[in-house]
């Protein structure tokens, strides 16, 4: 794995071009594009201007927290790919556009959270047409998208370790669609309200259940605003108060508790899996 970081400002961001990767903070350009095992850094001392993104990216670890340009992915569009964590966070004056692509986090630990925009002070961020995809087997994942955010969509993929994704927000959140594999639970960031302008899909197993749940603990409930018809099934929901024009219908699955809202039906018979880390 070797480290990589911007020099230079303002440049291009492609398959071939070396001059504007260090292998140091502030050193000389002239190393090799960042590639999958490599981490990429770019921070206050990258230079300003812009940074436009034109290749597909696959490394390990994306940082830009302290970043004092434009990261630029709007142009092409390109997907993204991380074995690790991404992190906007931090203080840098800086604007970061995700683009319309896939952003593919297979990031497996708690801390660092495998997104994070923690700390958004001086960051202009524009992600509304950014599809987001977590695809990592792991038991604990959060994830933080920061303040007054939109995503085109969220996808979990499957998860065969069967865990729970907690994420969290400084303000309202909007995805325009939430589709979650089995084998997640999905804990709601408490005391905002996430709006699905579409709809919430959720698919689980009888032996890889999937959960829906406020991610505090206690009696404080998550508010999800759905926009139209959503669907769980083989599912426990712990916690939801459901608003919006759209239903919740959850089958074959289990009221855990402090629900409003959700229409729950109990499996028939049959069930033998354990709804991951739903728990009152």
């Amino acid at each position: 794995m070797a480290a990589r970081f911007w020099v230079g400002g303002t440049g291009t961001w492609d398959a071939s071009d070396t001059t504007h990767w260090a292998q140091t903070t502030g050193g000389a350009g002239g190393f090799s594009v960042p590639a999958s095992g490599d981490t990429v850094t770019f921070d206050a001392n990258s230079g300003g201007g812009t940074v436009t993104v034109n290749t597909t990216v696959n490394v390990t670890t994306l940082t830009a927290g302290a970043f004092t340009g434009t990261l630029d992915f709007a142009t092409n569009n390109n997907n993204v790919t991380t074995s690790g964590a991404i992190s906007f966070s931090g203080t840098g004056t800086r604007t970061i556009n995700m683009g319309s692509g896939t952003w593919t986090i297979n990031a497996t630990s708690v801390s660092p959270l495998c997104f994070d925009i923690t700390t958004s002070t001086n960051l202009t961020f524009s992600s509304s047409s950014a599809n987001l995809v977590f695809n990592a087997n792991s038991v604990a994942r959060v994830a933080h998208f920061g303040t007054s955010t939109t995503y085109a969509s969220l996808t979990l993929g499957a998860n065969s370790t069967k865990g729970i994704f907690n994420y969290n927000a400084t303000t309202a959140i909007t995805f325009g669609s939430v589709t979650i594999g089995s084998g997640n639970t999905l804990g709601a960031s408490q005391g905002i309200t996430t709006t699905i302008t579409g709809a919430l899909t959720m698919t689980g197993t009888s032996s890889a259940p999937v959960g829906l749940m406020s991610n505090a603990t206690g009696t404080n409930a998550a508010t999800i605003s759905v926009g139209s018809a959503s669907t769980i099934d083989w599912g426990g929901i712990l916690r939801i108060i459901k608003a919006g024009a759209g239903s919740i219908t959850a089958t074959n699955s289990l009221d855990m508790g402090g629900n409003t809202g959700v229409t729950i039906t109990v499996p028939s018979g049959g069930g033998g899996g354990t709804v991951p880390y739903v728990i009152g």
